[in-house]
């Protein structure tokens, strides 16, 4: 009965290891995300004493993994502000947004918010990318991967390289949209 008890542990405990570096991954993710997307110049990306916000809207584990990932890294050689948001109106000042799926109700007034605005949206739910959001994080065969909505990149004010987009499972590509 021991054995099986221990067992058991075991795979719980890789299970909640592989959840726990799942939402570590998505953190260095996001990073790496910003390195292939220029900001238009009103968001301030050139002045390196004003700070570089990741803004959380919803509940979810990734956030606790930004603050520490963030205490120490930087994004685009500014210091990183990891924001908690309690209603939509603080979302304007972010340069990056992870909704969390918690938010699916709420999705479409926040993507309304931020579709013209100079705002990188991330998700976490398997259809957020379909609705709007511009890069969504998803699980395939049992990995980390992503997608990005083509079309709505193109309506926004950010610019995405080639690379992302070609890394990326396309989403409403835009040739479709023709």
């Amino acid at each position: 009965m021991k054995i099986i008890m221990m067992i058991i542990f075991m795979g719980y405990s890789l299970y909640a290891f592989s959840q726990a570096n799942i939402y570590v991954l998505k953190a260095v993710y996001i990073e790496k995300f910003s390195r292939f997307v220029s900001w238009p110049e009103e968001s301030l990306m050139n002045d390196l004493n004003e700070p570089f916000i990741v803004s959380v809207i919803g509940e979810t584990p990734l956030t606790e993994n930004l603050e520490q990932i963030y205490s120490i890294q930087k994004i685009n050689n500014k210091k990183v502000i990891i924001k908690r948001l309690s209603n939509l109106y603080e979302i304007e000042n972010s340069h990056i947004l992870i909704i969390a799926e918690s938010e699916r109700k709420k999705l479409q007034k926040i993507l309304n918010i931020t579709k013209k605005l100079p705002i990188l949206t991330i998700g976490e739910a398997s259809d957020f990318a379909e609705k709007g959001v511009l890069i969504n994080f998803i699980e395939e065969n049992n990995k980390l991967r992503f997608e990005i909505n083509e079309t709505a990149v193109l309506e926004s004010p950010l610019q995405m390289s080639f690379y992302l987009l070609n890394s990326a499972k396309i989403v409403k590509p835009v040739n479709n949209n023709e």
